[in-house]
């Protein structure tokens, strides 16, 4: 076997696992439009393309037949390979959008590093559907007490914010008319983003040709922002836009 052949024969199981690690990365952890502006991880899908190539570069600098140590240099190898991908592919899976909270006015993503739960009964926040984040509505406190303590934990004594606290989270599908009330008719967006009309019209197609039926709100994430797109009559988040949603903008 020579160089080449080596390469190739280490190529083949690498590309197959790229194409595992990229199925789960677009398709489950961060389907669209998240991906595209979670730009503190490109580090991490740098490195796992880097990795899976450098793997079998490697492989054809060191090989040569019949040479001392040769399996002991492609052990280490792949293991640098591995870990490589191992560490990367971590990362992402840690970072991925695990909550989707609607706060006052807008969709805020969050991972499950942002947030920390202080009691049992608020693992049931936990139940991530496979595919996209869980959508969650923080509740802002309506008695004057409670609000003020919000008020004052928030901005004298460091705490999170509501959106990053379970204690004030329900279910979006048990408050989504609520937000139907602080959302606006997708019209607006269209008539305000003239750039992305297009793009606008073609979700309306896919949602039956009507977009009176639909509305929408912003939404904020690391390094970027969104427009959550609701059905007009029940809140349902029904889809979302790499668009910028707030029309004050």
């Amino acid at each position: 076997m020579n160089k080449k052949q080596a390469a190739a024969k280490h190529l083949w199981p690498s590309a197959i696992v790229l194409a595992i690690i990229a199925g789960l990365i677009l398709f489950v952890w961060y389907p669209y439009p998240f991906l595209l502006f979670k730009a503190n991880d490109k580090f991490s899908l740098t490195l796992i393309a880097v990795a899976v190539f450098i793997g079998p570069a490697l492989t054809w600098f060191l090989y040569k037949e019949g040479k001392w140590g040769l399996v002991f240099d492609l052990l280490v190898v792949v293991m640098i390979q591995l870990a490589a991908i191992s560490w990367a592919t971590f990362a992402l899976y840690q970072n991925r959008p695990y909550f989707m909270v609607f706060t006052v006015d807008r969709f805020e993503v969050l991972s499950i590093r942002d947030v920390e739960f202080s009691h049992p009964g608020q693992l049931k926040f936990m139940e991530k559907p496979v595919v996209g984040p869980i959508l969650l509505y923080a509740n802002m406190p309506v008695e004057p007490l409670a609000f003020q303590k919000l008020l004052k934990e928030v901005m004298f004594e460091g705490k999170p914010d509501l959106q990053f606290r379970p204690e004030f989270w329900s279910f979006y599908s048990d408050r989504q008319l609520q937000t139907l009330k602080a959302s606006s008719p997708l019209e607006g967006l269209r008539d305000a983003r003239p750039e992305s009309t297009d793009q606008i019209n073609r979700l309306v197609v896919r949602h039956g040709g009507d977009i009176t039926k639909l509305n929408f709100v912003p939404g904020m994430n690391r390094g970027g922002q969104f427009a959550a797109i609701l059905d007009a009559d029940n809140g349902a988040v029904v889809d979302t836009l790499l668009i910028n949603g707030w029309l004050d903008e």
